[in-house]
């Protein structure tokens, strides 16, 4: 039989999908660790993560630096050695550094979890940072800071956290190469001692466990000594009064970057959930709003993006792009212009029945493999949800109508509440 490629295939909605919830339990120093059991799996992945991140930042870098290091500082072996030991047993490293927490990610072979992991442990817990070290990564930084001092898109991005959170954050604060040599090896100590501790770890887990695995993982991590928790995001101080526009000219550019981005709700608010499905319409897939003017009728740019950002019980709603120099002034009226559009005009049934399909594939793909439900359980978890919430949004993509998407539009959407930001050309 000869398939014809010129037939879509038929389309049926996502329906009775449940997830099995991860097992918990608690290590002996209070550590919550969540297991999702995946048989097939012999590499085993951890998700440590610290609720801590560059939002509790008290002095520029130091933070950032202290846990990259991490690797590079193990008390008993070289940067060298720990990465021939690291790959001599097959087990990866990453460690990744967000406003709100930092997570390290931890691969290794089922048979070599008791050999390599008490390793990783040791820097982990009690790094030796080396001033050597330290030296080279401030110059890799420093050449990263000068090169993408020329790129609109950084420099952007550097005006967004300087006019959202100010001065009184150092996430807010630019980076110089000042501020990036003054950092000393016993500030990141101090700030190390101050945020890895029990109270702020949490730990996911997936693979093919079984009793010796889980108490050899439980062993070496009931290690962690208390502490004092770090504040809440909830508690922060976070935006700042921002002026309406932001210009920087960067002369020879023959792009400009824009963003438009305000303040917004946050994740555990009872509007959250569409404001999700209205952000991806404006500007979260390949045929949204934006992407449709901006890109494929106007040809302003290659791609524009609209993403809602969460700190707790706030959050950041932005769209960006980078735009042709002299169609900068169209592009930000055509982005408020459809803003505009989906405050005055219902979505039409066609749309929105795409849209919803773009979501349950985004849904699913979240969860599609037990290492994927793993990474995204644990942003549910930070959140104070569980894996509930896949079911939740999935019944809410289904239910929301035209109505209720105009009458977000019009409570999120208006003007005055955006902060304009233009690197490129001036206008």
């Amino acid at each position: 039989m000869t398939l014809n490629r010129s037939i879509a295939p038929p389309q049926h909605p996502v329906t009775g999908i449940s997830l099995t919830p991860p097992r918990r339990h608690e290590l002996p120093n209070g550590i919550p660790v969540f297991i999702i059991d995946n048989p097939a799996l012999d590499l085993i992945h951890l998700n440590v993560e610290l609720a801590v991140g560059s939002l509790h930042e008290e002095i520029k870098h130091t933070l950032r630096f202290a846990y990259f290091l991490l690797k590079e500082s193990s008390p008993k072996h070289t940067a060298t050695e720990m990465d021939g030991l690291l790959d001599f047993h097959g087990a990866t490293f990453n460690v990744t550094v967000n406003p709100d927490r930092i997570r390290f990610k931890i691969a290794i072979p089922k048979k070599n979890v008791p050999s390599i992991l008490p390793s990783i442990y040791e820097f982990l817990s009690t790094p030796h940072y080396r001033e050597e070290n330290l030296s080279i990564y401030k110059e890799r930084k420093i050449k990263d800071l000068e090169y993408n001092s020329k790129k609109t898109d950084v420099r952007c991005s550097q005006l967004a956290l300087h006019a959202l959170f100010g001065e009184r954050l150092a996430a807010g604060q630019f980076s110089t190469r000042e501020n990036m040599q003054a950092v000393t090896i016993p500030q990141m100590e101090a700030c190390h001692r101050a945020t890895f501790c029990a109270e702020n770890i949490c730990i996911y887990a997936t693979g093919n466990f079984d009793a010796d695995l889980e108490q050899c993982i439980d062993g070496i991590f009931s290690q962690v000594p208390h502490g004092t928790a770090a504040s809440r995001i909830h508690d922060l101080p976070l935006f700042a009064e921002s002026a309406p526009l932001i210009q920087e000219e960067m002369p020879g550019s023959v792009q400009s970057s824009i963003m438009l981005c305000r303040p917004s709700i946050g994740y555990g608010d009872p509007e959250r959930r569409d404001l999700s499905i209205l952000t991806t319409l404006t500007g979260g897939y390949f045929g949204s709003r934006l992407m449709q003017r901006l890109r494929e009728k106007e040809g302003y740019t290659y791609g524009i993006y609209a993403d809602l950002t969460y700190f707790g019980n706030q959050s950041l709603f932005s769209i960006g792009s980078e735009v042709n120099a002299n169609d900068t002034r169209a592009a930000i009226d055509a982005c408020f212009e459809e803003m505009d559009r989906l405050c005055q005009e219902p979505v039409g049934e066609e749309e929105l029945d795409l849209l919803r399909r773009q979501i349950e594939g985004g849904l699913l793909r979240d969860v599609e493999n037990s290492v994927s439900y793993m990474m995204k359980f644990a942003y549910w978890h930070a959140h104070d949800l569980d894996e509930r919430e896949f079911r939740s949004m999935l019944q809410r993509a289904h239910d929301i109508s035209p109505e209720q998407l105009k009458f977000l539009a019009k409570k999120f959407f208006a003007h005055n509440n955006f902060t304009q930001i233009i690197v490129g050309v001036i206008l």
